[in-house]
């Protein structure tokens, strides 16, 4: 399967869509030397790629053809999603170094311990070239975060672009699949009626949709006046949460909550706003999700949208116990591989690790949740203490949060190259720049109140 992969990507190259690309990507890497916006907007084509992929079961070997170009850009999803990755990585080689010294969150490092321990058990006794590509992937893309996104970093300008880029990613995933939902929509909620877009199905689409919700709030929020830009962020978030809800994803609905929860935690005006808000997509949305409305002749989406909102039913109860009980029998280094030579995940990111890895890969797992969540409570304190960061540390905190709710129904964070991985270890990064800068700042502010003080002494 991974000469298959191999074999794709020199496939892919030889394209006429390959081609482009490199010679697009190309142009784009020597404008963004100079123009970092570019550098931004070639990251957010690199998360969308790393949502392509095509549904697949035991019952529905082939998914429905989409429009063209939609077909042939989603038949190349993963070599599409390498090629940018490869020219982000020339991108970073030429940025040069700045003032920032701690690039990589302690976070990071303990998900790329977990990602090493992957890496060495497949290796030793599954399929190695897959363990091969997969860490030269996951490798490139921490090498890519260090030295491109990690260095642009450096000022708040730039903050904002990397959350621009986010929402960017979800801008261009919900025209995609606007266009192909207005030609065709069965090619995409053929899986029980609901909407999977461009994924692999519908809880990734969901994870997507949720994901970009904390970074559309912070730039609606950041612009005080109903503008025309603001206009334009709060209709996509309005198609955000439509294509959310239509996804059916319990996982999605319940991190996009999440993200609001803790986007205006300690604002009672917001939260007015916000449930008039919530309110105004209930009145809009929730007619077209009734059963007499929700026929595949109309809008081509079923009921089993709405059922899965009023349904109790725990659809996770007999993986997780499954997962906890692999891992209970298989506690120091995991389960034996599964077959094919690769370790399979559950739908859970937390329990798959301790039954693929045992302690050797849980332990580190935890520590990186330790440090997430570390993260989130000194950017909170960062909000209180200093409202100028207060939507920029919000954005963070609503993404990790939701990210991590995620985990815990979802095994995203066991990925190689996957959108929902990339905005996890985005969210980092900007975590990362924000209390950088806030130790930067107070560092010097100290020496200066120290310089005044000497001074008054002698004076």
């Amino acid at each position: 399967m991974n000469k298959t992969f191999i074999d794709q990507l020199f496939t892919f190259l030889g394209t006429p869509y390959g081609i482009i690309l490199v010679a697009f990507g190309l142009l784009a890497i020597v404008k963004a030397t100079k123009d970092r916006p570019t550098g931004w907007l070639l990251f957010s084509f690199c998360c969308f790629a790393a949502s392509l992929n095509k549904y697949k079961d035991q019952w529905i070997r082939e998914a429905p053809q989409l429009v063209f170009p939609l077909q042939q850009i989603r038949a190349f999803g993963r070599p599409l999603a390498i090629v940018l990755l490869i020219l982000l990585l020339l991108l970073a080689f030429q940025t040069q170094s700045n003032w920032r010294r701690w690039i990589i969150p302690p976070a990071i490092k303990y998900l790329a311990y977990v990602q090493a321990a992957i890496f060495a058990k497949t290796i030793l006794y599954g399929d190695q070239e897959f363990a091969i590509i997969s860490a030269l992937t996951f490798g490139g893309i921490l090498v890519m975060l260090q030295r491109g996104p990690g260095r642009w970093l450096a000022d708040d300008k730039n903050f904002h672009l990397a959350i621009k880029s986010i929402a960017v990613a979800g801008l261009i995933f919900v025209v995609v699949n606007t266009y192909q939902y207005i030609l065709n929509p069965q090619a995409i909620t053929f899986t029980q009626g609901r909407f999977l877009g461009t994924t692999g199905n519908p809880q990734h689409a969901g994870v997507l949709l949720a994901a970009t919700i904390p970074c559309l709030m912070f730039l609606i929020q950041g612009i005080p006046n109903w503008t025309f830009t603001k206009n334009f962020w709060s209709a996509l978030l309005l198609a955000t949460i439509y294509f959310l809800l239509l996804s059916g994803s319990r996982t999605g609905i319940l991190m996009g909550v999440v993200s609001i929860l803790f986007f205006y935690r300690n604002n009672g005006k917001a939260w007015f706003q916000v449930i008039l808000f919530l309110a105004l997509i209930a009145a809009i949305v929730v007619p077209f999700l009734q059963p007499e409305n929700l026929s595949a002749s109309s809008t081509g989406i079923g009921t089993n949208v709405s059922d899965r909102f009023t349904s109790t039913s725990n659809t996770r109860e007999v993986v997780w116990n499954g997962l906890l009980e692999t891992f209970m029998n298989n506690i120091l280094f995991g389960a034996p591989l599964a077959q094919g030579g690769r370790l399979g995940y559950g739908e859970n990111s937390w329990l798959s690790v301790g039954a693929a890895l045992g302690l050797v890969g849980f332990i580190p797992m935890v520590m990186m949740g330790w440090e997430s969540v570390k993260m989130i409570l000194q950017l909170n304190q960062l909000a209180n203490r200093n409202s100028y960061y207060f939507f920029q540390s919000s954005a963070v905190i609503a993404g990790l949060g939701s990210l991590l709710v995620g985990s815990c129904f979802e095994a995203f964070l066991l990925g190689n190259i996957t959108f929902s991985l990339l905005a996890f270890l985005t969210y980092l990064m900007m975590g990362g720049y924000l209390l950088e800068v806030d130790r930067f700042r107070t560092y010097h502010a100290s020496i200066e109140e120290e310089y005044v003080e000497d001074v008054g002494i002698y004076q």
